[in-house]
């Protein structure tokens, strides 16, 4: 069953309090989808970078009247400049600015791909101090970076770190990770906590390669995991689709509300886990990791929840994923 979702109920919290953001006196990231997150993180100091969401800031999605949605060109200028404008809004806050490309790219995409994307941010002195790639695709499009004319602002410059869906389970696909242009990773969420202590274990004594044993990684440390991507549309399925981002729920056999998240910008949708993975109350096993950073990744959450996140609250419903249970 697929209902909207019109709830704004915060989670419940288990009186618990795990980690604060402040509390882990390390580098902490957070991604962010909606206006009402990035206010929230921009309030928090101990949040050193922020991470938009390329598929839910910049200008709406391109609707089917010529007239309202105005020319490709002009279109592709709103829309680097819409983004110029947040990251300049984060800097001035005191903190990085980050940009998490989208999951699906696709040729026909409205607005510009992500790599034309930076490269008008380049242009425009706005560039974002790291990009967060999330697929080989995107890796590739950023591979073959090249120094602007603005010598230290160009695309080089932008620190690349590749999220948890670039499988690095071992030594050598870490390796080819590195060739792609890595210059961070984060922990697999597939592995467990123990199987992440043994793989970073296994590249800090690797001598025949000095990237592997000095690359930093970042711990997710909270957030509502993707069970699946799909190009279809979830909208138009269930009713119609009016072009519009927002949260729908799926309903399933045991009676759990899967949020579902419409990046109708670029025509996809994301289904997560009923539960968020909450790992900020672990601190010795995450501590254990030896993590460069930990990430907060927020994507259906109001505004007053990611403060309470933030602040160490526990919710009471939660999952540890696979950090304590492997896949079997």
């Amino acid at each position: 069953m697929v209902r909207r979702d019109n709830s704004r109920n915060d989670k419940k919290n288990t009186g618990k309090k795990g980690l604060s953001a402040e509390a882990w006196h390390m580098p902490v990231s957070a991604s962010v989808e909606t206006e009402a997150q990035l206010k929230a993180v921009m309030d928090i100091k101990a949040v050193s970078r922020i991470y938009v969401d390329e598929a839910c800031f910049g200008i709406p999605e391109i609707t089917s009247d010529k007239k309202e949605s105005g020319s490709k060109a002009a279109n592709e200028k709103r829309e680097a400049e819409a983004f110029a404008a947040i990251f300049r809004s984060i800097r001035a806050s005191g903190k990085e600015c980050g940009l998490r490309l989208r999951r699906i790219e696709r040729e026909t995409d409205p607005f510009l791909n992500s790599r034309e994307l930076l490269d008008n941010l380049v242009k425009l002195e706005a560039a974002p101090d790291a990009v967060l790639i999330r697929s080989f695709d995107e890796a590739m499009l950023l591979s073959e970076s090249e120094p602007s004319e603005s010598g230290n602002k160009g695309l080089n410059t932008i620190k690349k770190i590749f999220d948890y869906t670039c499988y690095g389970y071992n030594t050598e696909a870490v390796s080819m990770l590195l060739d792609l242009g890595a210059e961070g990773l984060t922990y697999p969420i597939e592995l467990t906590g123990r199987e992440c202590m043994g793989l970073r274990k296994s590249l800090k004594e690797n001598e025949s390669d000095e990237r592997l044993r000095t690359v930093p990684y970042e711990a997710l440390v909270y957030g509502h995991l993707p069970m699946m991507v799909s190009a279809n549309c979830i909208q138009r399925t269930s009713d119609r689709c009016d072009h519009r981002n927002r949260i729908l729920r799926l309903r399933d056999r045991m009676q759990k509300d899967m949020p579902v998240r419409c990046y109708c910008k670029y025509c996809y949708n994301q289904i997560f886990n009923a539960e968020p993975l909450v790992l900020y109350d672990l601190e010795g096993d995450i501590r254990a990791l030896d993590p460069e950073s930990v990430r907060y990744d927020f994507s259906i959450e109001s505004e007053n929840e990611v403060r309470k996140i933030l602040s160490g609250a526990v919710p009471v419903a939660m999952t540890r994923g696979h950090f304590r249970h492997g896949i079997e």
